[in-house]
């Protein structure tokens, strides 16, 4: 969620030349980061070592430029038949997520605006979502004005690439049983990272 874009852009322009080339050694030729000729493509947080991790929290956790918050997904608890229909899925699950976030106050803006990486969406799926949470919250719920969905190739947008370093860094820490907790608590200590929201909840947690 960010609350300077051109700000945040910025910032990840200096980063991205200020670690050029610790960058090209971490791609090591495997063009996720790099095309074939050697320029720059995008962030991808899967091919960062933990010292570009940390490098990156701290370069980029500054100024108040935006805040995080994770969609924590639980498989041992869902039923087999919540995932039988993935886009189904993924369209309830962001509706959930919008609920409690708007609920606690942590979205204040009427307007949604969703940036998502279209590698991860099939494209029967993209002219779906946006018409479910204009229904089930403009609608139904009356608590937004309008929802708008765009999906872009994450290496055209910067807020995905950052997003993309964030969830790794969350997936790392799960992998390496908690070896990014120190860094991750303090940053939701300042606020950078709001609570988790998961899925599915406890009763007595919902929202």
């Amino acid at each position: 969620m960010p609350n300077d874009i051109k700000k945040l852009e910025r910032v990840y322009k200096r980063f991205v030349i200020k670690n050029l080339k610790k960058l090209k050694q971490l791609d090591n030729n495997k063009n996720k980061m790099f095309r074939a000729d050697g320029s720059f493509l995008e962030l991808k947080g899967s091919s960062f070592n933990r010292t570009m991790k940390l490098e990156f929290l701290d370069y980029f956790c500054r100024n108040n430029l935006f805040r995080v918050k994770y969609i924590v997904l639980d498989n041992d608890k869902l039923d087999s038949r919540f995932i039988e229909n993935k886009a189904r899925t993924f369209n309830y699950l962001m509706k959930m997520f919008l609920i409690s976030t708007i609920n606690k106050d942590e979205i204040i803006d009427k307007e949604i605006h969703l940036n998502i990486d279209e590698r991860n969406i099939k494209t029967g799926s993209k002219f779906s979502l946006e018409d479910y949470l204009n229904q089930e919250l403009k609608l139904d719920h009356n608590i937004i004005d309008k929802a708008e969905v765009k999906y872009y190739d994450s290496s055209k947008n910067k807020l995905i690439q950052v997003a993309d370093v964030f969830a790794n860094i969350k997936y790392s820490n799960y992998l390496t049983n908690n070896n990014y907790r120190e860094i991750l608590n303090k940053l939701h200590h300042t606020g950078y990272i709001l609570n988790d929201f998961t899925f599915p909840q406890n009763k007595k947690n919902k929202t």
